[in-house]
């Protein structure tokens, strides 16, 4: 007993609410949602300016405004992920109506000297999707992984085990799918092998930034902004995990099913530079301090077995679990090449470190977590690029955006490539930008990782291969006040 005590007192944390390690980079990173014009053009627009989403990049561009404006960005995400586990096929598609941004910019003027400051909201995350999994195992049952958990950690009976594990592995004793044995052997009605094995995750929300941002323009040459942004999160997660088999003739199958959702606020300051060396040039550098997050994870579980006719339900209560995120410091550099009134190249460079993510909490000691995040997550790069030609009153524009996975710049898992291309049309005091967005994601993991770290025990080459499809249409309006 004093074994599984102190395994728990390390483990606890996240096994009461259900985070993995990916909730955690999940709400860690940014996917830029700006305006149609920003997205248009790979959001590379730090050196750009003008634009209300380039303010969640380089607060600075607030004061390229030249009058004030309201601009509102609606979109349609559209997701299809392909699953393949060991040669198994699987799709899943998701549509989502949601709001990319929307702000006021005002201007006051003071001599040479104008002040710029703008209100509003930015999305930098679309946590939007929907995967399934569907394969045939011959060779072993996520009961299998949970068994060798249990014997790892001396576990002989029910009163143990619901200590140790209350909403994973003891509700599959509640449901009759495991059994201790007088002798201390462990049983199971489900075969080892022989299963059809499904999954299927949805997942709703996102982050959205609230912001409010300054800038000063110093004689057209030299622009600062500063912006405070409290974001909000946002995530709802349901996972189903199901296994179907048969014996004498007779379908049998249990489920297990987790719902997970994260909300909360948080705090961060971003600071900018954008500089005109040359006619031809805008140079940009920015500065995003660490987001303070107190978020709150709601989690629940239930358990359901189908075995001779008979049908067993257990139901872990919704239970709640407040903690403190820090997520990394980010360091951006912009350049735009200018051509006259025609057009312009840009370029953007965002560093972050995700070893640098830290939990914290009053009631438990993270530090064998965080040193555990800071030995897996790695510094890594996103680079942007972008274009933007025009003739008359329309504009043509094109992108493109590489996100590097948290893992490291080598890894390709999470890694994120986007082609993008827009255009834009103004009449007087009113202008309409579109834009679509075409975005490509691959992760790899194992079907048992959710539930147990002794997988690598049962089925280490269980890997589940996801390609992630997103397409974005972007629509923003955007009016200047006068």
């Amino acid at each position: 007993m004093k074994k599984i005590f102190l395994i728990l007192l390390a483990i606890m944390p996240f096994c009461i609410t259900g985070q993995n390690i990916y909730d955690v980079y999940n709400v860690s990173t940014s996917y830029y949602q700006g305006t149609a014009k920003g997205m248009a053009m790979g959001m590379a627009i730090g050196a750009v300016g003008e634009d209300f989403s380039s303010l969640a990049i380089n607060p600075a561009g607030v004061g390229l405004f030249r009058k004030p404006a309201f601009t509102f960005t609606p979109s349609i995400l559209t997701t299809y992920t392909k699953s393949n586990l060991n040669g198994n096929l699987a799709t899943d598609s998701k549509a989502k109506l949601s709001v990319n941004n929307f702000g006021c910019v005002g201007i006051n003027r003071s001599g040479e000297r104008i002040v710029t400051w703008a209100v509003g909201m930015n999305r930098t995350n679309n946590y939007n999707n929907s995967i399934f999994i569907d394969g045939h195992n011959d060779n072993n049952s996520l009961i299998d992984a949970y068994f060798a958990e249990i014997i790892a950690n001396d576990i002989y009976d029910e009163k143990e085990l619901e200590y140790y594990s209350p909403s994973y592995i003891y509700p599959l004793w509640e449901t009759y799918l495991i059994n201790f044995e007088d002798d201390g052997t462990l049983t199971t009605p489900v075969p080892t092998g022989g299963l059809r094995q499904l999954k299927g995750v949805n997942s709703w929300g996102g982050t959205n930034e609230w912001t409010v941002t300054s800038g000063i323009n110093f004689g057209d040459k030299l622009f600062f902004g500063v912006s405070i942004n409290m974001p909000y999160v946002y995530s709802k997660k349901i996972t189903d995990y199901k296994e179907e088999f048969t014996i004498n003739n007779r379908d049998y199958y249990w489920i297990q099913e987790e719902a997970l959702a994260t909300t909360g606020w948080g705090l961060n300051a971003k600071f900018g530079l954008i500089v005109y060396p040359a006619r031809w040039l805008r140079l940009g550098a920015s500065f995003h301090s660490p987001t303070m997050y107190n978020l709150t994870d709601s989690w629940r579980t239930e358990t359901i077995s189908h075995l001779d006719f008979v049908t067993k339900e257990h139901y872990v209560p919704t239970s709640y679990f407040s903690y403190s995120m820090m997520t990394p410091w980010r360091a951006n550099g912009s350049l735009a090449f200018i051509f006259g009134n025609f057009g312009m190249i840009t370029a953007d460079y965002e560093y972050v470190d995700y070893g640098t993510i830290l939990i914290a909490d009053d009631a438990y000691d993270y530090s064998d977590y965080n040193k555990f995040m800071s030995q897996t997550f790695k510094p890594t790069m996103n680079l942007r690029l972008g274009t933007e030609w025009r003739y008359q009153n329309m504009c043509f524009r094109g992108g493109y955006s590489f996100y590097g996975s948290p893992y490291g710049i080598e890894s390709n898992d999470f890694r994120r490539n986007a082609l993008s291309c827009g255009f834009g049309y103004t009449q007087h005091f009113f202008t309409i930008d579109l834009a679509y967005v075409y975005t490509l994601q691959s992760h790899n993991y194992n079907l048992y990782s959710q539930y147990t770290n002794y997988y690598e025990e049962i089925a280490p080459d269980l890997i589940v291969n996801e390609n992630t499809n997103i397409h974005s249409i972007v629509v923003s309006l955007k009016f200047k006040l006068y």
